[in-house]
């Protein structure tokens, strides 16, 4: 471009008046004057300020995130006249228009390939455009009144859509400006080569009739000195209301940008209509007003033109691969469970056809799922579905099976208990003594006594000997039979017991708290008179000995454990000093 200022003041104003529909909006920013001084000429800038859409799927003017659906395409060609864009005010006072006025072709498109990717393009062509008032500035020319603004090829993404339950239309979009316009017409910045970068993120939501969109941005592009001000990298936003449906639609928007580089703020009101005209083509028109004097913000614009759009076949969402919600595949069966999502409750959980195709539900983790689980809450195997085996009196012999389900016994004897009445160890089926404890090697009768000789004089008194009555017997889990480990100390009793003809025992069984109390009651006096007959066996005297059964009812120590309930299944002995 050839040199436009000289070393000269050339102040820049905003513009003295402002429609009335900036106060109905009360969006409308205060222009503030400014007066610079500038020392430098003029460089190239892109005066340029119209932000539309060429997909337009739901507003011309501002990008809503909703892009065409997968193969269509728009084409357009629009006049956008517009005026008041650049003017300046000399030292004298007088006000000069540089740019008056601009029109301006624009050939533009936007196409969708695949699902929700959308490219678009647009060549705007300056022809004709001029000022008054140049000349009287000194080294001033006049701008280029034809040439090529700045081409633009855009991207658009669509990351949520309303039909797949998303609460609104949401977008991520950028516009590439390229170094193909003129310098000498206000249609190229002129740093960076011409480039210009400009991502924003956009989202829209239908609301009745209408729909309403917003965007924001960045508009990044080479910082340059404009008389009286820099002209620079700009945050960008748009708002609008657009008329919903397929005849006449309507809508108006407000356009925003805000300069990094300055404290400018440009903003333009806008509004269109668009009307079809038949066999895929449109016919709109644009009109708006800018609200301050920022290089580029027509004081007024007005634009029009044509469009066709295809109507693509509507692509098959049901294909595999596809994104897409249950209610548009009622026939597909998304979770692979055997049931159509139309009858599917649970059309993202694969389930069961029993369970309308929801997950079935197991309750106590016991493999048996609730709807044939008759115990839902409490785990049992299948083979009782799912209700836990019943065992009342916890010998491990179920209760259908067990011929006594209130006493413990073996399964040998269907559950019941092994009769022992004397408790020698020796049933009473083949006891011969059932009433008086004794070996088996006597069929359970008592081994008479025989005479001990008189301790020697000189032999220490068996009284002085550490007494072995202390020690606990142990016994199993449901049985009055003691361990092999035990007869060592029960020998070492009975030594003591001869040593003491004198000494009487009275020998307590006890039991844990698990099973029937009454059970446990019969087993502690079981587990004693085991004991006692053990002791006879090996040559005490049965009057000496005395078996009484406690059951639960003295426990060593808490039940509460394993271990504690270990401890309480025993036998203990109580000196009982004879006549």
């Amino acid at each position: 471009m050839r040199s436009l200022f000289s070393r000269m003041d050339l102040p820049l104003r905003m513009k003295a008046q402002s429609w009335a529909l900036a106060a109905l909006l009360a969006t409308a920013v205060t222009p503030a004057a400014f007066a610079q001084t500038t020392t430098s000429p003029l460089v190239p800038l892109d005066l340029e300020r119209l932000r539309f859409t060429p997909a337009a799927t739901d507003s011309m003017l501002v990008d809503t995130g909703r892009v065409l659906p997968e193969g269509g395409y728009r084409l357009l060609l629009m006049v956008n006249y517009e005026r008041g864009i650049l003017l300046l005010q000399g030292s004298d006072g007088l006000e000069r228009s540089i740019l008056h006025y601009r029109t301006a072709g624009w050939l533009a498109g936007a196409w969708s390939p695949v699902d929700r990717l959308e490219f678009s393009a647009k060549l705007p062509v300056i022809i004709a455009q001029g000022g008054h008032g140049a000349e009287q500035l000194v080294g001033v020319s006049e701008p280029d009144s034809f040439g090529l603004g700045t081409p633009e090829l855009g991207v658009r993404y669509e990351l949520l859509r309303r039909e797949e339950g998303a609460p609104v239309f949401l977008g991520l979009g950028l516009d590439i400006g390229l170094p193909g316009g003129t310098a000498d017409a206000f249609g190229r910045q002129a740093g960076w080569a011409g480039f210009q970068f400009a991502p924003r993120v956009s989202v829209s939501r239908e609301l009745g009739p209408v729909v309403l969109g917003a965007n924001a941005g960045i508009r990044i592009r080479s910082r340059e000195v404009e008389p009286g001000r820099d002209v620079g990298t700009e945050l960008e936003q748009g708002v609008v209301v657009a008329t919903r449906g397929k005849g006449l639609r309507g809508e108006i928007a407000l356009q925003a940008a805000e300069s990094l580089v300055e404290s400018d703020f440009a903003l333009e009101l806008l509004g269109g209509v668009r009307l079809p005209v038949g066999a895929g083509f449109e016919a709109f028109a644009i009109g708006g007003h800018g609200f301050t004097d920022i290089p580029g913000t027509p004081s007024f614009r007005l634009a029009a033109g044509i469009a066709y759009a295809n109507e693509p076949e509507p692509v098959d969402r049901c294909r595999t691969g596809r994104s897409h919600t249950p209610e548009q595949c009622p026939n597909e069966d998304d979770d692979g469970d055997g049931v159509a999502n139309k009858d599917d409750r649970c059309p993202l959980e694969s389930g069961s056809v029993e369970n309308n195709g929801c997950p079935d539900k197991d309750s106590d983790g016991d493999g048996v799922v609730d709807r044939e689980d008759q115990c839902p809450n409490e785990a049992g195997p299948s083979s009782e579905r799912g209700c836990p085996v019943k065992d009342s009196d916890g010998d491990g012999v179920p209760d259908k099976d067990d011929a006594c389900p209130n006493e413990a016994g073996p399964s040998s004897e269907r559950g019941c208990p092994v009769k022992d009445t004397d408790g020698d160890g020796v049933p009473d089926k083949d006891d011969a003594c059932p009433n008086e404890a004794g070996p088996s090697s006597e069929r359970g009768c008592p081994v008479k006594e025989q005479p001990k000789p008189e301790p020697k004089p000189e032999e220490k008194p068996a009284e002085e000997t550490t007494s072995p009555l202390g020690h606990i017997v142990q016994f199993p889990v449901n049985q009055s039979e003691f361990q092999e480990n035990e007869q060592q100390q029960l020998d070492s009793i009975v030594a003591y017991l001869k040593a003491n003809p004198k000494l009487n025992v009275r020998i307590e069984g006890h039991t844990d708290n698990s099973g029937p109390e009454e059970a446990n009651r019969t087993l502690s006096h079981q587990r004693a008179n085991r004991v006692r007959a053990y002791l006879i066996q090996k040559g005490i005297a049965g009057s000496r000995l005395e078996a009484k059964g406690f059951g639960p009812d003295r426990p060593r120590v808490s039940n509460e454990t394993p271990e504690g309930r270990s401890a309480n299944r025993r036998v203990e002995f109580v000196p009982v000093t004879g006549s």
